[in-house]
C-alpha cells in the first residue's frame, strides 16, 4: 500500500487538514507519480486494521507538518491548544500551577482523558498523573498529527475518553535537513529560538532505513510587569485596585478584635478585623485599595524554557516475512516559573507582644485586646497571642520553581506478513521519566516562628527584615520524582478470503498487551511537613499498576457500499499503594460498534457508538493527604456575608457556620475572614478504592467529496460523550456550596470536609485549615456538539491555486456534576471558578492559502466566541458584581509566507496576531488561579501582542 492511498484516506476521514498551508497536501498528493511513492507502514488512528481502503468511521482531524511550520509555533502544545476540538491546558503561558510541562485537553474533559500516542503507541507519562508532557515531542520530526474525537478504549485501552492525539513521525527519510527559526514580539521580548537537524538514509539496498533528529528550543520569559494590562492586579468587580493579596510587604494581621481594625473609613467590609503595619510599625486599618500587594509584575506571561530532544527511528527487513523496527526518544526540558515573593500567608504565628522588641507601643496595645477570654485566647493575659500573619518577604526575592524533566523511551519489535492475507506485529517498549524540582526563596514556618519570638526576624512593617533575619528564615526545597512504563504486546491481522456481495474483503485483528507503570515522588522533609508557606506541601508517592489486556477488531464491507465495524477489549487491572500496602483490582470491558454507507459516490454517512473506560492513575490511587491551595470566591460564613448580628440571631446558617468551626469570638467581633484573591487552603488526596470511569460516545456525520465540484471536501460530525463515575477532585467552591446550601448538616459528607482556621474561622491559615477535595468516583461529565470541516481548492491560472478551509466546533453542551447532590453545571460558553477553562460555544480556524510555484502564502483567522462568568450564569452573582460579566468574542489573524529558493533551500516568515489584538482584561479574581492570571486568560487569548517569526530550511 502506498503513501498516496493513505493520505487520501486520512483526508477523507478528516475532510481536510486544519488550516491547510500554502503547500497544500492535496496538491502534493496529486503531483506524485504512483510509481515513485515509497512503501511504508500504514498508521490509521482509531484502528489497528492497517488498510486504508477500509476507511474508519470515527472522525479524525489531521494537522500537517507544513501547517505547523506556517503557524510559526515551535512547540506541539502551542498549535494543539488552538484547534477548536481542544481547550487551553497547562502550557507555556501558565505560571501558577505549572509543573514545567505542557498538556493537551480535548473537549474540555481534562488532560487525563486525552490519550497521547506516538506512531500509534503510548508515550511515557511525565509523572504519577499519567499525562504526557508535550515538551518531549520533537516538532521537527512530526509528519502529521491526527486527532480522533471520542472514545477509543477498545483500540488503545484506558484514558482515550475524550479522544486521541497521535503524533506520526517522519519515516524513510533520506538526506540531511536543517531547520532554524527565530521569533520575537513587537515589543522586543519573548525571544524564541528553534534549531533542528535531521539525518537519514537507506542501507542494505533499501531494506533498511535509519533516521536521527536532534532539536534544541529556547524561549525567554515575559513578565506580567512588561505589559500594561497585566502590570497591576485588578479586581474583577471594578477593574481597579484592590484585587491583590493581603499578604503584603508591610505585614497584616487578621482576626483582630480591636475597633481600630474594623469598620474604619475606606475599609472594605470583607476586611473586618484586619490591620496592617505602617512605616512606623503601628497597626492601622487595612484598606485593600491601598494596601493589597501587587503580585502581578513578578509573575510570568510566558515561562522560560530550555529544551533538547533527540530521536532515532529505524527499520530493517530481515527477510520477506520479518521486519525489525525501533525508536529511541530522549527529551530534556528545563522550565522556570516565577511567582511573587513568598511570605507567611496567614499561617498562625505566636507573637510575644508584651516583650517583643520589634513592636511599637501602639501595636502592643492593639494586639493586647486579643489576649482575652472574649477574643478566644486559651491563656488570656500571658502576653502571647496566636494570630494569622500575612507578611510578604520581598527581601528574599521571587519564589522560583525550577523544574527539569527528562524522558527516555525505547520501542522495538518485529512485523511482517505470514501470508498474503495474514500479518503480525510484536513489540516491547520501555520508558522512564525523571523530574527534579527546586523550590527557591521560600521561608521556614518553624524558623520564622522562632525568629519572631527571639526578635531576630522583624516582619512588623515594610523594609524591616534585615539580611541576617532573612537568612535565618530562608528555605529552599527539593523534590525528585520518577515514573516508568513497560509495555509488551502483539497482534495478528487477517484479511478475510471472501467479500460480502462486493469486491472488497473485510479484515479482523486480535491481540494482547501487558502494561506496567510505577511512580515515586520523593519530596524533602520540609515539603512533607508543610513547613513552606509559599510552596505548600508535597507528600511521598509510591504506587504501581499492572494491566493485562486482550482485544479484537473487525471491519466488514458489504456490497462495497456499506461497511460495519466493531471492537472489543478486556482488561484486568492490579493496583497497589506501596506506602500503605493496600491494593485494588478490577476488570473492565470496552467496545465499539459502527459503520458507514456511501449511497452515492462522494457522499458517505458514518456513525459509531463506543464504550470507553479510564482507570484511576497512579496519583489518584497513591497520593496521601496533602495541603495546598484551591479556588473559592464565596464563603457564606465570612463576616462580609454574615454579620455579627446574624450570628447573634443564631439562624440555621449561623449555627451551621459555628458547627463547622467558626469561633464564637470571631463571629461576635465580625472578623471571620473570607477568601483572598479567590483562594483558600485545600487538601488533595488519592483513594485506593477508586473505580474506573465509564463513558459512552456517539459520533455521527456525513463526509462530502462530490465529483461534480472538484476540489470541494466537507465533513459534518455530531459528537456526544458522557462520563459516569468520573474521578474528580471536587471543586472547593462546590464543596462549600453543598455544605451550606444543600446538605446543611455539620456531620454530613461535605461539611465534614471543611476545616476552618481556629483563630478567625476563615478557610485560610496553616496546614490544619482548608477544604478537603479528595478524589471521588462521584462525578458526571458530558460534552456534546458539532464539528464542521470544509475545504475548497481551485486553480488560478495554470500554475497557481487558492485553498479555502475552515475547521469549526460548536459546543452545544459541556456539563459537569461533581456529585449526585450537586447541580448540573452547563459550562458551554462560560468561565469562572467552576468552569475553569474557557470554552466558547463557537470557535474556529479559517485559512486562505495561495500557492504559485515556489511561493506560498497563508492568512489564518482564529475565532474565539464570547464567554460569560459562570457565577453570573448560575445565579450566584449579579452581572453588576463584575466589570466584565461577558467577555466578547475575539478574532486573531496570522499571516505567513514561504518561498522555495531552490530544491535545497526554503525560507518562511510570518506575523502572528497581525492586528495586535490585546487580550480581554477581566481582573485577576475572575476564575481559577491557573487559568486566570495577569487579569486575563493568557493561555486562551494572546497575551504578548503582535509577534514575528522567520525560519529557513536546508536540504541535501
Amino acid at each position: 500500500m502506498n503513501q498516496k492511498l493513505l493520505l487520501k484516506t486520512a483526508l477523507s476521514s478528516a475532510a481536510f487538514a486544519i488550516g491547510m498551508s500554502g503547500t497544500s497536501a492535496f496538491a502534493q498528493t496529486a503531483a506524485e507519480p504512483e510509481d515513485e511513492v515509497a512503501e511504508e507502514t500504514i498508521i490509521v488512528t482509531g484502528s489497528r486494521i492497517g488498510r486504508p481502503d477500509l476507511e474508519a468511521s470515527s472522525p479524525v482531524t489531521v494537522v500537517s507538518s507544513e501547517t505547523i511550520k506556517m503557524s510559526g509555533r515551535t512547540a506541539a502544545e502551542e498549535f494543539l491548544r488552538e484547534i477548536p476540538q481542544a481547550v487551553a491546558a497547562v502550557g507555556s503561558n501558565t505560571n501558577n500551577g505549572n509543573a514545567g510541562v505542557a498538556f493537551v485537553d480535548l473537549r474540555n474533559l481534562g488532560e487525563a482523558r486525552t490519550l497521547v500516542l506516538v506512531d500509534g503507541r503510548r508515550f511515557v507519562p511525565f509523572d504519577s498523573d499519567g499525562v504526557v508532557d508535550l515538551n518531549m515531542i520533537p516538532s521537527a520530526l512530526i509528519d502529521r498529527v491526527e486527532v480522533l474525537t471520542g472514545g477509543a478504549s477498545s483500540v488503545y485501552g484506558s484514558d482515550a475518553i475524550a479522544g486521541v492525539v497521535n503524533f506520526i513521525f517522519k519515516k524513510d527519510f533520506e538526506g540531511i535537513e536543517g531547520d532554524a527559526q527565530l521569533g520575537i514580539t513587537e515589543v522586543g521580548d519573548g525571544l524564541e529560538r528553534s534549531f533542528s537537524l535531521t539525518v537519514g538514509g537507506n542501507f542494505a539496498d533499501g531494506r533498511g532505513n535509519l533516521v536521527a533528529n536532534a532539536t534544541y528550543q529556547k524561549a525567554d520569559e515575559v513578565n506580567q510587569g512588561q505589559r500594561d494590562f497585566s502590570r497591576n492586579v485588578l479586581a474583577a468587580a471594578t477593574l481597579g485596585a484592590g484585587g491583590g493579596s493581603s499578604t503584603n510587604a508591610a505585614g497584616t494581621i487578621r482576626g483582630l478584635t480591636s475597633p481600630a481594625c474594623s469598620g474604619q473609613s475606606g475599609q472594605d467590609p470583607r476586611d473586618a478585623g484586619v490591620c496592617v503595619f505602617d512605616a512606623s510599625g503601628n497597626l492601622v486599618p487595612y484598606r485593600r485599595s491601598a494596601d493589597s500587594f501587587n503580585f502581578n509584575p513578578f509573575n510570568l506571561l510566558q515561562v522560560p524554557q530550555d529544551k533538547w530532544t533527540a530521536t532515532m527511528l529505524g527499520r530493517y527487513e530481515i527477510s520477506e516475512a520479518v521486519e525489525f523496527f525501533g525508536r529511541f526518544s530522549f527529551g530534556n526540558s528545563r522550565v522556570t516559573t516565577v511567582q511573587a515573593p513568598s511570605g507567611t500567608f496567614n499561617f498562625p504565628f505566636q507573637i510575644n507582644y508584651a516583650t517583643n522588641p520589634n513592636l511599637t507601643a501602639q501595636a502592643r496595645s492593639v494586639l493586647a485586646l486579643n489576649d482575652t477570654v472574649a477574643a478566644g485566647d486559651t491563656n488570656p493575659g500571658d502576653g502571647i497571642i496566636t494570630v494569622p500573619i500575612g507578611r510578604r518577604t520581598v527581601e528574599l526575592g521571587t519564589r522560583d520553581r525550577i523544574v527539569e524533566n527528562t524522558a527516555y523511551q525505547l520501542v522495538a519489535g518485529f512485523r511482517g506478513d505470514i501470508s498474503d492475507d495474514l500479518r503480525y506485529e510484536a513489540f516491547g517498549q520501555w520508558g522512564r521519566t525523571t523530574r527534579t524540582q527546586t523550590f527557591a526563596n521560600d521561608i521556614s514556618f518553624a524558623r520564622t516562628q522562632a525568629a519572631i519570638l527571639s526578635g531576630l526576624a522583624n516582619i512588623f512593617g515594610p523594609g524591616r527584615l534585615s539580611q541576617a533575619g532573612g537568612n535565618a528564615i530562608r528555605l529552599d526545597l527539593q523534590q525528585y520524582d520518577t515514573t516508568s512504563q513497560f509495555v509488551v504486546g502483539g497482534f495478528l491481522a487477517y484479511d478475510l478470503p471472501f467479500a460480502l456481495g462486493g469486491e472488497t474483503t473485510g479484515s479482523i485483528v486480535g491481540g494482547v498487551e501487558n502494561r506496567k507503570e510505577g511512580s515515586k515522588a520523593n519530596p524533602d522533609e520540609n515539603l512533607i511537613q508543610g513547613n513552606a508557606p509559599g510552596f505548600g506541601s508535597s507528600t511521598p508517592i509510591d504506587a504501581n499498576l499492572s494491566i493485562k489486556e486482550a482485544y479484537g477488531e473487525v471491519k466488514l464491507p458489504i456490497f462495497d457500499i456499506v461497511s460495519i465495524e466493531g471492537g472489543l477489549r478486556y482488561a484486568d487491572y492490579q493496583n497497589r499503594d506501596n506506602l500503605t500496602g493496600r491494593g485494588n483490582s478490577f476488570k473492565t470491558t470496552s467496545y465499539k460498534i459502527g459503520g458507514d454507507i456511501e449511497p452515492i459516490e462522494g457522499i458517505r454517512i458514518r456513525a459509531v457508538y463506543q464504550r470507553s473506560v479510564r482507570a484511576p492513575n497512579l496519583n489518584e490511587i497513591g497520593q496521601p493527604f496533602t495541603p495546598g491551595t484551591g479556588d473559592v470566591d464565596i464563603d457564606p460564613c465570612s463576616s462580609a456575608r454574615l454579620s455579627p448580628a446574624a450570628y447573634a440571631a443564631n439562624g440555621p446558617l449561623a449555627a451551621l457556620c459555628r458547627a463547622t468551626g467558626v469561633p464564637a469570638a470571631a463571629a461576635a467581633a465580625g472578623v471571620v475572614g473570607g477568601p483572598i484573591s479567590g483562594q483558600v487552603n485545600n487538601f488533595t488526596s488519592g483513594n485506593i478504592n477508586l473505580r474506573p470511569e465509564k463513558s459512552t460516545t456517539i459520533t455521527a456525520g456525513i463526509v462530502l467529496d462530490p465529483k461534480l465540484v472538484p476540489g470541494l471536501s466537507a465533513a459534518i460530525d455530531y459528537f456526544d460523550i458522557k462520563v459516569r463515575d468520573a474521578i474528580l477532585q471536587l471543586p472547593e467552591q462546590e464543596i462549600v456550596d453543598l455544605c451550606y446550601t444543600v446538605q446543611r448538616t455539620a456531620t454530613g459528607e461535605f461539611c465534614s470536609r471543611i476545616r476552618r482556621n481556629p483563630l478567625d474561622g476563615s478557610l485560610i491559615g496553616g496546614n490544619e485549615t482548608g477544604v478537603d477535595a479528595t478524589d471521588l468516583n462521584a462525578g458526571f461529565l458530558r460534552t456534546e456538539g458539532i464539528d464542521f470541516n470544509l475545504g475548497y481548492k481551485f486553480d488560478v491560472g495554470s500554475e497557481s491555486s487558492i485553498a479555502l478551509n475552515i475547521n469549526a466546533t460548536y459546543t452545544m453542551r459541556s456539563e459537569i456534576q461533581a456529585t449526585a447532590l450537586s447541580p448540573v453545571r452547563q459550562c458551554e460558553g462560560l468561565v469562572g471558578s467552576i468552569c475553569l477553562r474557557p470554552l466558547p460555544k463557537l470557535q474556529f480556524i479559517q485559512t486562505t492559502a495561495f500557492n504559485s510555484g515556489p511561493f506560498a502564502a497563508q492568512l489564518r483567522w482564529r475565532y474565539v466566541g464570547k464567554l460569560t462568568n459562570d457565577t453570573v450564569a448560575f445565579g450566584t452573582s449579579d452581572a453588576s458584581d463584575f466589570a466584565v460579566p461577558v467577555i466578547k468574542a475575539r478574532s486573531y489573524f496570522d499571516l505567513a509566507a514561504s518561498y522555495d529558493v531552490s530544491d535545497n533551500f526554503s525560507f518562511r516568515a510570518g506575523v502572528n496576531n497581525l492586528l495586535d489584538k490585546g487580550p480581554p482584561v477581566v481582573g485577576n479574581d475572575y476564575g481559577g488561579t491557573a487559568e486566570n492570571s495577569g487579569n486575563t486568560f493568557p493561555a486562551t487569548y494572546d497575551p504578548l501582542g503582535r509577534s514575528y517569526f522567520a525560519g529557513v530550511t536546508l536540504r541535501f
